[in-house]
């Protein structure tokens, strides 16, 4: 196979490449005040197959850098960069399935400050097997199992076409079936509004949009399982228990010790417990209408964005496994599937108390493309045992690539939003392509649970 590579301008900001010649190497990185770039490397692919993809670069020890990367102008997800030294060192970006001819690998956006030696790429002998859909909770309701099963029979075959919607409401469904004539077979709901302490300082008038319109959300999900068959699934971004500042979930706006809190006895404990205890009731009011509920607890902790994840993974591990404990034992919820969605090594959440991976990614305005790095990573993170889905997105990922690439994420579900309303983040012409797809299933196509 034949490699050869080019060089661009950044069209982002002005930002110029620079490049260097050491040793007989081609070296690009970025303007020292700058913190994007661009670079494309051109590869002749002589045979159709899965190849792994690796960086040759070199970042200051201690570092980190984050870009993004595509294929053919396709977003296959982010490259992470850190190392422990300063050497040139070469980085698996991603296992991909690949057809024959030339194909464009761009590095591009994000941050930090690198220095690219090349790409590498290697031909793999590689089969994927079918991940196990076997339920965490072995005394879980028919529902769900009738729901894994149809999980399993659908894996590689087809894609299930999800929406989250913040609010009760959810106008984001009625507008993309006014688009494409069709809705989402999987609808998000977010428990956001359903703890004690939504009312906060400093209060938004964006915060309190969310907390006041987000209320109800419990009994549209009902509805949408009993009257049209949906599958509903539920996130929580959990207000801190104990106050602070507008959107208490964010780490920066609360004081609230969740190391601490998960010591018995003391005050933040109690509240701590009081909203766990809260959320259980809701989730019963599901499991007594036999609503089984894909539940994704403690999103994203891993990026330590929300107080859930701001003190690693020991904490974070420690209160999942309570949520685990605490909603399976004390409140016998049989009707939850659930999903991990801290992809990361350190924060892996042992492989009996979750059912499905979670990954969230947001790719470039109208980018497409199967976002297979992500993927991969989680299936390796994994050892290919859990399905894996895509949790949260903007773009759509294109249907045909996603086939094409041997990508088989589970569902889709794009934020809410003008991420599926105002035709700039996922166009309208998109929109009906993926609705109107053979490979995708939406409302009508999905009658496991109709009547």
């Amino acid at each position: 196979m034949k490699i050869s590579k080019s060089i661009k301008e950044a069209m982002l900001n002005g930002v110029k490449i620079i490049k260097e010649h050491i040793g007989g190497e081609d070296i690009y990185s970025a303007l020292p005040e700058s913190d994007k770039f661009e670079i494309e490397f051109y590869i002749e692919i002589e045979k159709s197959g899965y190849y792994n993809i690796y960086l040759k670069s070199k970042i200051e020890k201690y570092a980190m850098a984050v870009y993004l990367a595509d294929i053919d102008g396709l977003c296959y997800g982010d490259v992470r960069l850190n190392s422990e030294s300063d050497e040139v060192s070469k980085v698996k970006i991603g296992k991909v399935f690949l057809e024959s001819g030339q194909k464009r690998i761009k590095i591009y956006a994000g941050w930090g400050m690198t220095q690219i030696y090349g790409v590498e790429i290697e031909k793999i002998n590689f089969q994927e097997g079918a991940p196990l859909f076997e339920l965490s909770n072995k005394n879980a309701s028919d529902k769900c199992k009738k729901l894994m099963e149809y999980f399993s029979d659908i894996y590689g075959k087809a894609i299930v076409a999800g929406q989250h919607t913040n609010t009760a409401v959810g106008p984001e469904i009625s507008y993309i079936e006014y688009q494409t004539g069709k809705k989402p077979a999987l609808r998000g709901f977010d428990f956001l509004s359903y703890t004690k302490h939504t009312v906060t300082d400093n209060m938004t008038y964006d915060a309190m949009f969310e907390v006041m319109l987000n209320r109800g959300s419990v009994e549209e999900a009902i509805k949408w399982h009993r009257e049209l068959g949906g599958i509903v699934t539920f996130c929580w971004h959990w207000f801190s228990p104990t106050g602070g500042n507008d959107k208490t979930f964010y780490t920066k706006n609360t004081d609230f010790d969740v190391e601490a809190a998960l010591c018995p006895d003391n005050k933040e404990n109690k509240l701590l417990m009081e909203d766990i205890y809260e959320i259980g009731k809701w989730l019963k009011i599901m499991a007594d209408a036999d609503v089984p509920v894909i539940f994704r607890p403690l999103h994203e902790a891993d990026g330590k964005w929300f107080w859930w994840g701001a003190k690693g993974p020991k904490a974070y591990k420690k209160l999942y496994y309570l949520l685990y404990d605490v909603y399976t034992n004390y409140f016998k919820l049989n009707n939850l599937i659930w999903v991990w969605n801290a992809p990361h090594p350190d924060w892996k959440i042992e492989e009996d108390c979750y059912d499905i991976a979670g990954v969230d990614f947001y790719a470039p305005a109208q980018n497409y493309g199967p976002i297979s790095f992500w993927y991969d990573y989680v299936y390796e993170l994994t050892e290919g045992k859990k399905p894996i889905a895509l949790t949260e997105n903007g773009p759509i990922p294109d249907p045909d690539k996603l086939q094409s690439s041997k990508t088989y994420w589970l569902w889709f579900m794009p934020w809410w939003g003008g991420f599926a309303t105002d035709g700039r983040i996922n166009s309208f012409e998109h929109l009906k392509k993926v609705y109107n797809h053979p490979y995708v299933i939406t409302l009508d196509r999905f009658d496991l649970f109709r009547r």
